[in-house]
């Protein structure tokens, strides 16, 4: 017997965005492509990986119908490279397109967010891009639903997100694209704060997503979860959305490490996807993340695949702020010995509940999950560090850390943490 489909709000005051799940994605889209955002031309981002072995591309033209795709663009390097961004945004504008369906992960949920933004404003070209999303970040922090003081204009075409990984930013209004030339990862907000008008969850899809990619982007979600919980603005009411979050996606993630094809496990996962950003989308929330996310921008660039920079930083950060959040981080300490798979790996850690670390607990999982804990693993050297520590200072989410990050020495202090692995160099 079909499943019904299954339809949420990730905001209760709000229409949009909606979560679906339980209807295979093909049949999914057509519907909401159509009811939902009453829209009939979409173009395609997919990744390249699903292009070329699945035939998730061709499911998803067939159920829209020959002749009803403006386009599609199959593949994007990794981090949303200014360059890609500008060359896909033009094809859409000549596609005629009044809608974008992703299909695949992080980096086309991102680069999609950005073109949309770039047509709404008319940037067509390279140079245009940087004063376009910086002017974006500066009007951030109005009060939601006040007048803009500014001559950005917000985004008109809607993004449908079919999602193969777990980093959530589809949820996120926000986003982030490296510029090619400098490197450096700049991020950018709609001035109606939009994203993925509808976001689309089907577990047998993310099977083909590979293990590596599936746990590090779950593993992201949990940062979100870890940074908002302990904000220097943290709130009541985003702190049990998150809190909820890691219940969901720590077991989750242990399980599918354990059993790849569970399709329960994986739908948990997603669910805490959704979770990790649920806080930030309440009215008038305006909730800061920190230096996890803020170094780690500026390690992606650099050779650490986008997700997995959170394994090398949340403990190390967490460390760091201990002396001012030690009570948030008790609430995720307690949340992690309170899941029995979770407390189960922290003792096989040799971790004891009440004297481990916030930083210890997730180092132990981690290395459950079986990623690397230090920049060494990634051919990253202390010749690196000062140009790590320069760029992740002008990051605003190193600003928005509950120690705020303002100058490179406090970046280099978190960085030393980070730059070898006692346990790696042992075995």
């Amino acid at each position: 017997m079909a499943k019904a489909e299954v339809i949420e709000r990730l905001n209760p005051a709000k229409s949009l965005p909606i979560i679906t799940y339980n209807v295979p994605f093909p049949e999914t889209c057509v519907k909401h492509i159509k009811e939902t955002l009453n829209c009939s031309r979409p173009f395609i981002i997919v990744s390249g990986s699903l292009s070329r072995n699945t035939d998730a591309l061709q499911r998803l033209q067939s159920a829209l119908g020959e002749g009803n795709v403006a386009g599609v663009r199959a593949g994007m390097q990794p981090h949303t490279l200014y360059s890609e961004v500008l060359e896909i945004s033009k094809e859409i504008k000549k596609s005629g397109a009044d809608s974008v369906i992703t299909l695949g992960g992080g980096s086309l949920i991102d680069g999609a967010k950005a073109m949309v933004f770039m047509i709404a404003n008319d940037v067509f070209t390279f140079d245009e891009m940087d004063p376009l999303f910086k002017e974006s970040m500066v009007h951030r922090s109005a009060p939601e639903g006040q007048p803009p003081s500014h001559n950005l204009k917000a985004s008109t075409i809607p993004i449908i997100s079919v999602t193969t990984t777990l980093s959530a930013g589809e949820y996120n209004y926000a986003g982030g694209a490296t510029n090619d030339v400098t490197k450096h990862k700049q991020l950018f907000v709609d001035p109606i704060r939009s994203g993925p008008s509808v976001i689309v969850l089907d577990p047998e899809l993310t099977l083909t997503t590979p293990e590596r990619v599936w746990l590090s982007t779950g593993l992201r979600a949990v940062d979100h979860c870890v940074e908002t919980i302990c904000s220097s603005n943290h709130k009541p009411e985003g702190t049990v959305y998150s809190l909820h979050g890691i219940k969901l996606l720590i077991p989750a993630l242990l399980q599918t490490k354990k059993d790849p094809k569970d399709p329960e496990a994986r739908l948990k996962a997603q669910l805490g996807g959704a979770q990790s950003m649920k806080a930030h989308l309440l009215e008038g929330a305006n909730l800061d993340i920190g230096g996890s996310h803020g170094i780690g921008h500026q390690l992606g660039p650099i050779g650490v695949p986008h997700a997995e920079t959170t394994c090398v930083c949340l403990p190390a950060v967490q460390k760091y702020n201990a002396k001012v959040n030690s009570e948030q981080q008790s609430k995720v300490l307690a949340a992690l010995w309170g899941e029995p798979d979770a407390a189960e790996v922290l003792r096989k850690h040799s971790l004891v509940e009440g004297k481990a670390d916030l930083g210890d607990a997730l180092d132990a999982i981690i290395r459950e999950l079986g990623f690397p804990r230090s920049l060494k693993a990634y051919g990253i050297g202390r010749d690196k560090l000062d140009q790590i520590a320069q760029s992740s200072v002008g990051d605003i989410c190193c600003k928005w850390n509950a120690i705020p990050l303002e100058k490179p020495e406090q970046v280099l202090e978190i960085l030393e943490m980070c730059l070898e692995d006692a346990k790696e160099e042992k075995a």
